[in-house]
């Protein structure tokens, strides 16, 4: 309802990430941020799956969300954010390959930043044509 006053003009709908309600092929950009730690396992797949369905051919998935560290120094601070704020589910992501799990439903990882020391990334995969 919020959302709906502030952009009256735009379509909301209402869903799950792992079954997403949209037609095959229907976007050139699908983006989430810092929401894929909060997923199971399970959960990730279907939701990457979904995904690559609904990406037009050439479309791109983008996301930010937690990493392993690549700076040791940032292991500390990440461990306690984890530790206060995250469950199970963060420790699970940042071990997931995460490239091999697009990659295994038909997306190509085209760019992969790092920030943070390596806390965060940035990944960006695209549907084949």
């Amino acid at each position: 309802a919020r959302a709906k006053s502030a952009v009256p003009q735009a379509n909301y709908i209402q869903g799950l990430a792992e079954n997403l309600p949209f037609a095959d092929g229907e976007f050139d950009l699908v983006h989430t941020s810092v929401a894929l730690h909060e997923m199971t396992p399970e959960q990730l797949q279907q939701i990457i799956i979904g995904v690559e369905r609904v990406l037009k051919p050439g479309g791109i998935f983008t996301f930010v969300d937690l990493h392993r560290p690549s700076n040791w120094l940032f292991w500390p601070p990440l461990a306690l954010f984890m530790g206060l704020f995250e469950t199970e589910t963060a420790w699970q992501l940042i071990n997931t390959d995460l490239k091999d799990l697009l990659t295994k439903v038909g997306l190509t990882v085209i760019r992969q930043n790092l920030y943070a020391g390596g806390s965060l990334q940035v990944i960006q995969a695209q549907k084949g044509e």
